[in-house]
C-alpha cells in the first residue's frame, strides 16, 4: 500500500504497487544495462496484429507489447512495482486524487510536443471507446483536468491499484491525430503515432512490420536501430527460422520438447521467468448442462491438471489453481487443494441422475452427455491438452469431440468482437488470458462479474449474485489489505462455482539469437518483449 504524506506519496519499492521515487534513476531488471546494441533485429509473431494502435491490436501478447513500443504510458511496470515514465512523479494522499507533473521535452513521432491536453483527451477518449482486445477501463475516473504541465485524475472511490492497473496500461494518445477518429476499430497506421522508443514505419498485413528507433526518445536511448516483425503462424517454422538465423526472437514460448536442444546451441540463448499467462477450460455457463455448477464441478474433478503439465508440457509448467490465481501472483492467493478425483466425479454424475447408456455415454435430462471442445489450431500444448481432456472425460462417461479452429474462428465463437455482450457459441473451449490479468485483483474480477461493464472478460457468461457482491467489495475496497481479503474470497467462489477450470501456467522460456542481440530482459506481465529489453532508460 502507499505511504501517505501531505505533499505526495512515496511508494515503497518492496511492494508490487510501489512507485519508484521521483527523480530517481531506474535500473532495468536482470542487468540489461550491459546488453549489446544491434542494427537490426527480426521478431516472429504468430498472426497479424492490425495497425498497432491501442484499439487495433489483436492480442494482449504479443500485440499489446508491440503497441507499447510505439506508445508510452504515464508509468511503466518495473519488476514488481511501477516507475514514472511520461509522468515525472505521482502525487496522492488518499489513493483517490492523483496529480502528475509531466516529463519535459517529450514529443510525438511527428515532432509535436506532448501536453497535458493530450493526457486529458486520452482519458476522455478511452471512456467513450472501450473497444478492442486490450481496451482500457477508465470508468473509475470521475474527472481529469490539466493545468500547465500537470494532470490531475480524481477517482470515484479510492483505488490503491490504480497506478498499476490503469496508468501503466493506458497508452497516451496524440489529441491532434485522434480527435477526428469516429470508429476506433478502423484506425489506420497514420494513427499509430506515439511518443515511444519506436516509430511504425512500414506495415503489410502479409509481411509484417518495420519499427524504427525514435532518435528523439526523451526517456532513453533505443538499443536496436530497426525492429522487423514478421508473421510466422506455425510454431515449428518459427523455431526453425530461429535456428537458421532468419529471425532473432520468437514470441512463442519454447516448446518443452525443444528446450534442451535449443539451450545447447552456441548462438541461441533462452530467457526464463515466471509466466503468469493462464490456460483454461472454459464452460459456456449459458448453455445446458454447463449452466449447473454441479455439472461443471463433476467434470472438473475428472481432469488431472498435473498430468496435463507432465504430458502436454513435459513438466515445463505449474498445475492450475482451481481459484485461477497463480501462486506467485502479487494478488497473493490462498493455496487451494486440487479438485481432481475421478471416483468423486463419477459419484457426483450418478447423483445428478446421469446414468451410462448402452454405449457407455451418460444421459442427463434425456440427452447424451456428448459435447464439443474447441481449441486453437496453432497451439501445440492446447491441442495435446484437449486430447487428454477428451480421454479423461470419456473415462467418466462423457463424450467429447475436439474441434481445432484457427484463432480468428475460435475468437468469433468464444469472444465475438471482444465483446461479451455479443454472447458466445460453444460448449467448452480451451482458452487463456495473458499475464496482466493475473497481476491485478480488479482484472481478475472482470472474469466473473455478470454486468458486462464490470465483467468485460466474462467469456463464459457466468452469473452469480454472491460472486457479484464479492466483486463489488473487491473493486471498491480502499486499501490493498481489504482488496487482498476480497480477492481470496473471490478465488474460493471461483473454485466452488467452477465457471472455468484453470489447467496450468506454462513456464516462461523465450529463445533468441544471442549472436545478434542479447539484451532481452524478463519483465513480469510482458515476458521479454518490453521496453526494458530494447531501451537504455535514463529516467531523471
Amino acid at each position: 500500500m502507499y505511504r501517505q504524506s501531505r505533499m505526495f506519496i512515496a511508494i515503497a519499492a518492496a511492494l508490487w504497487l510501489a512507485l519508484a521515487g521521483c527523480g530517481a534513476g531506474t535500473e532495468p531488471p536482470q542487468g540489461s544495462k550491459t546488453a549489446a546494441a544491434a542494427k537490426s533485429v527480426t521478431i516472429a509473431i504468430s498472426s497479424d496484429e492490425g495497425t498497432l494502435t491501442p484499439f487495433t491490436n489483436q492480442t494482449g501478447y504479443p500485440g499489446n507489447n508491440l503497441v507499447k513500443l510505439i506508445f508510452d504510458t504515464l508509468v511503466i511496470v518495473q519488476g514488481d512495482g511501477v516507475t514514472p515514465l511520461l509522468a515525472r512523479q505521482i502525487q496522492t494522499t488518499d489513493n483517490k486524487v492523483f496529480t502528475m507533473p509531466l516529463r519535459q521535452g517529450v514529443t510525438w513521432h511527428d515532432g509535436k510536443p506532448l501536453t497535458a491536453d493530450d493526457v486529458v483527451f486520452s482519458v476522455e477518449f478511452y471512456k467513450k471507446n472501450m473497444e478492442g482486445d486490450s481496451s482500457i477501463d477508465v470508468r473509475p475516473v470521475e474527472s481529469v483536468t490539466g493545468s500547465g504541465d500537470t494532470v490531475t485524475l480524481t477517482l470515484k472511490a479510492p483505488d490503491p491499484e490504480f497506478p498499476r492497473r490503469i496508468l501503466a496500461d493506458m497508452a497516451i494518445l496524440p489529441k491532434h491525430l485522434w480527435e477526428s477518429v469516429e470508429k476506433v476499430s478502423e484506425a489506420g497506421t497514420d494513427k499509430a503515432v506515439g511518443t515511444g522508443p519506436y516509430k511504425l514505419t512500414q506495415y503489410d498485413n502479409a509481411r509484417g512490420y518495420t519499427l524504427t528507433a525514435n532518435a528523439s526518445y526523451a526517456m532513453g536511448q533505443p538499443k536496436v536501430d530497426t525492429v522487423k516483425v514478421v508473421v510466422i503462424p506455425e510454431e515449428s517454422t518459427q523455431f526453425a527460422a530461429l535456428r537458421t538465423g532468419e529471425i532473432q526472437l520468437s514470441t512463442r514460448i519454447v516448446p518443452p520438447q525443444q528446450l534442451q536442444a535449443l539451450e545447447r546451441q552456441p548462438n541461441i540463448g533462452v530467457v526464463k521467468g515466471t509466466e503468469f499467462a493462464s490456460t483454461l477450460l472454459a464452460f459456456n455457463t449459458t448453455r445446458a448442462p454447463f449452466d449447473k455448477p454441479e455439472v461443471r464441478r463433476a467434470l472438473a474433478k475428472a481432469i488431472d491438471v498435473s498430468d496435463l503439465v507432465k504430458t502436454a508440457l513435459l513438466g515445463q509448467g505449474t498445475p492450475g489453481n482451481p481459484g485461477f490465481i497463480h501462486a506467485e501472483s502479487p494478488v497473493k492467493p490462498d493455496s487451494l487443494a486440487p479438485v481432481y478425483d475421478v471416483e468423486a466425479a463419477k459419484q457426483e454424475l450418478d447423483g445428478l441422475g446421469a446414468k451410462p447408456g448402452a454405449d457407455g455415454i451418460r444421459v442427463l435430462d434425456g440427452k447424451p452427455m456428448s459435447y464439443e471442445l474447441l481449441v486453437q489450431s496453432t497451439s501445440t500444448d492446447r491441442l495435446r491438452s484437449a486430447e487428454l481432456i477428451r480421454d479423461m472425460l470419456k473415462a467418466v462417461g462423457v463424450a467429447v469431440k475436439v474441434s481445432s479452429l484457427d484463432p480468428d474462428s475460435l475468437d468469433a465463437k468464444v469472444w465475438p468482437d471482444y465483446d461479451v455482450r455479443k454472447g458466445r457459441n460453444y460448449d467448452m473451449s480451451m482458452w487463456g488470458w495473458s499475464a496482466p490479468v493475473m497481476l491485478s485483483s480488479g482484472s481478475i474480477a472482470q472474469l466473473v462479474a455478470s454486468d458486462p461493464e464490470d465483467g468485460s472478460l466474462n467469456i463464459v457468461g457466468f452469473k452469480d449474485d454472491q460472486v457479484d457482491a464479492t466483486v463489488k467489495t473487491l473493486t471498491s475496497a480502499p486499501s490493498m489489505e481489504d482488496r487482498t481479503a476480497a480477492a481470496k474470497q473471490l478465488q474460493a467462489q471461483i473454485a466452488e462455482q467452477m465457471p472455468f477450470l484453470t489447467l496450468y501456467y506454462r513456464n516462461g522460456a523465450y529463445a533468441f539469437r544471442k549472436d545478434v542481440f542479447s539484451g532481452w530482459t524478463w519483465q513480469n506481465g510482458s515476458a521479454v518483449l518490453n521496453k526494458f529489453s530494447v531501451v537504455d532508460f535514463k529516467l531523471q
